[in-house]
């Protein structure tokens, strides 16, 4: 999963000033993508759960396997996303993290009365995505400057009066006296060009957060002795958070020099915010089906594409500061939009053997073709977004394992697992690809009660693009990611 990979663009147009915000194949595959299973069970098995579904956290994994419920079922957790990324940009290297707690899952399982077979309906909510993370960075950056992309090349040489003076002020970058005028009489050609040109510090802090939750609906019943068939219903509501705080500083203060009498002075500083924060309502469904052995079972699952209506609102902000220059206003804009996404069909397939009384392993397999994400809107930056998803997405396998050994003299179950998650990117490295590894253990509190605990232990490689000037990366990090998940449920049969 690539939750840094994050294209920063800025378009000055001549009839006003639009920051970009969101809406990029970025943004529809992090809305497409889900995290670690419910419950602490199907985590310690490597999130595990398609063969298995013999628990509340079917209602999520597979539905048909609700069926082997015969008793209520209560169940409650809780969970914390340790989220740390070490940093490297031109050669520095900075470290931080982000921490978050979230009700994990809570609902109940109630079977009907039956003369043969089961039959099981189960209701609750599910975090089934955690947006939060981090990514803090400081380099000095010999060779550009964030000031270049955003400084319109635009040739104003025909423009009328009006036009050109529109144009001038609608420019970030001059109105902050980041940008000088020139004009090419021989060559036709005139415009603005930026102050700063590189021989800057960068530093930042990228901070998201937010998550999915499923509010879910469910049953399975057995229609052979052997075979069960479940759905579930899921309305979904979910919340995006990113603050982005980035600053530029020549630390010489004697490198560039403004010579407008409004701001004459030695370029010091250039700092920017940015803020976006998302609303996320739709809805999908889960199908299932499971065939059952004394041994073994076997497990298979559709979710069908999530409809995602999201509701978005921004803000941003710019300044600049020169040595011995009164500090200027700063240029703030914000705005809001809504828009559709359309996610991809997701099957999975799983097993479940018993070898022994006391040993249980699974394996789940899950494919998902990411070109299929698409925003529904006749706008035509997300309709070539769509093609452009169609280029750079792939479809992948999600691999899962895991095995749980009980104690049965003293009510204590012992578990293991890891999932490799591909990159939905062509052309990554496998350093790209997601591996979480993963520990649980359980325990009888009593005839009817249980506690989970599990532990995950995730790692990964990424990148972000500070700016983008057409040739090359111009500011790129380099970013190692390491999540930590504890994940504690509880359960009570009545």
């Amino acid at each position: 999963m690539k939750t840094s990979r994050i294209y920063w663009f800025i378009i000055l147009s001549i009839i006003g000033l639009q920051a970009v915000q969101a809406q990029y194949a970025e943004d529809a595959l992090r809305f497409s993508q889900f995290g670690s299973s419910v419950g602490a069970r199907s985590q310690g098995m490597g999130n595990t759960i398609v063969g298995i579904a013999d628990d509340y956290s079917a209602l999520f994994g597979n539905p048909a396997g609700l069926s082997q419920q015969k008793s209520y079922d209560f169940s409650i957790g809780m969970s914390r996303l340790g989220y740390s990324n070490d940093v490297t940009l031109f050669d520095n290297k900075t470290s931080d993290n982000n921490n978050v707690i979230n009700l994990n899952n809570l609902g109940i399982v109630f079977p009907i009365a039956t003369v043969r077979g089961g039959l099981t309906f189960a209701f609750g909510f599910g975090r089934v995505a955690n947006y939060t993370s981090i990514a803090s960075f400081d380099g000095f950056n010999p060779s550009s400057s964030i000031i270049q992309s955003l400084t319109s090349n635009a040739n104003t040489y025909n423009y009328t009066d009006d036009e050109y003076n529109n144009f001038l002020n609608n420019s970030i970058t001059y109105q902050l006296f980041l940008a000088n005028k020139f004009r090419d009489t021989l060559n036709l050609d005139e415009g603005i060009i930026p102050l700063v040109t590189g021989g800057v510090q960068q530093n930042g802090t990228v901070r998201e957060g937010g998550g999915i939750n499923n509010w879910s609906f469910g049953g399975g019943i057995d229609v052979a002795p052997n075979l069960s068939i479940g759905i579930t219903l899921n309305l979904i509501s979910g919340s995006y958070s990113y603050d982005r705080a980035y600053n530029e500083t020549e630390p010489t203060h004697s490198l560039y020099y403004q010579s407008d009498p409004s701001s004459a002075g030695y370029f010091s500083e250039f700092e920017s915010q940015s803020t976006i924060r998302s609303n996320i309502s739709g809805f999908n469904s889960l199908l299932g089906l499971m065939f059952r052995q004394p041994k073994y079972s076997i497990g298979l699952t559709m979710r069908t594409p999530t409809t995602y209506d999201i509701t978005e609102t921004f803000s941003d902000s710019y300044n600049s500061h020169f040595v011995n220059v009164n500090a200027l206003e700063p240029i703030t804009s914000d705005g809001s939009t809504e828009y559709k996404i359309t996610t991809p069909w997701i099957i999975s397939g799983g097993i479940s053997i018993r070898p022994t009384d006391w040993l249980l392993i699974a394996g789940d397999a899950e494919y998902t073709d990411w070109t299929q994400i698409e925003f529904d809107s006749n706008n035509q930056d997300l309709i070539q977004e769509n093609r452009n998803i169609k280029s750079w997405l792939q479809d992948t396998w999600n691999l899962r394992g895991g095995a749980e050994a009980s104690i049965l003299s003293i009510g204590l179950m012992v578990r293991a697992g890891i999932e490799w998650k591909p990159s939905p990117w062509k052309d990554d490295p496998s350093d790209y690809d997601q591996l979480i590894y993963t520990a649980g253990i359980g325990f009888e509190l009593d005839e009817s009660s249980t506690l989970n605990v599990s532990y995950a232990l995730g790692d990964w490689k990424t990148f972000r693009d500070n700016y983008y000037l057409g040739v090359g990366p111009a500011s790129r990090t380099s970013e190692l990611v390491t999540t930590n998940t504890v994940n504690l449920t509880f359960s009570h049969k009545f």
